[in-house]
């Protein structure tokens, strides 16, 4: 949880009271390597099962806290900006309304009817908690398969391919959570760190001697 370092109103600070804006609540991240050797016996045995490296990466987290902006308005009357990293205040917070639709989607992540614009100069700051609503999350599992031959002791050729989030699944981006603009409650972006775009496969060789 966070308390904004600039309070709104040092009489009331629960005000600014909330989840840390683009944290995570939950993240887990498990790294793995199996590599095969030779076997007394078979050379052929040897030839087939040994000299293998397989590799992966796995991600999987939860969606990022992020807070709901009123571009324009102005409720308390003192041009006070009460957003996280500054720009917009926040919006109200309807009570009673879910925060997502039934269905929700990139196209609709946010329940319209769940915030609302706060009128100009009412004497009080907007209501929505820090950090109330939640992104999309990221699953992404990347994997790497290589093959290593030896031949006598001077020569050795490494070849193989990795992927990085091998089954392709989509991790979308923020909302756009400007209320009250065309495109708020959208996502049009895709996230891209830590592996977690668009899948790309890579192959490569390596000969050493």
């Amino acid at each position: 949880m966070h308390l904004d370092q600039s309070s709104r109103d040092y009489y009331n600070p629960n005000l600014d009271y909330g989840h840390v804006p683009f944290t995570r609540n939950h993240r887990v991240i498990a790294n793995f390597l199996y590599e095969t050797s030779s076997h007394s016996g078979s050379r052929l045995l040897n030839q087939v099962v040994g000299g293998w490296e397989v590799a992966g990466r796995f991600l999987f987290q939860t969606g990022p806290y992020l807070s709901v902006t009123a571009p324009g308005t102005d409720p308390s009357g003192t041009n006070f900006d009460n957003s996280f990293n500054g720009g917009d205040p926040r919006a109200d917070i309807v009570s009673g309304v879910s925060l997502y639709p039934a269905n929700r989607s990139i196209n609709q992540w946010v329940n319209p009817a769940a915030f609302a614009l706060p009128p100009d100069n009412i004497g009080r700051f907007a209501n929505s908690p820090v950090g109330s609503v939640v992104g999309p999350g990221t699953q992404a599992i990347s994997l790497s398969i290589y093959r290593s031959f030896r031949y006598k002791e001077r020569y050795a050729l490494r070849i193989g391919g990795s992927s990085t989030n091998l089954f392709n699944h989509p991790n979308y981006g923020v909302p756009n959570l400007s209320l009250g603009t065309a495109p708020y409650g959208t996502i049009t972006s895709l996230q891209n760190a830590e592996d977690s775009g668009p899948r790309a496969i890579q192959l490569g060789g390596r000969l050493t001697f």
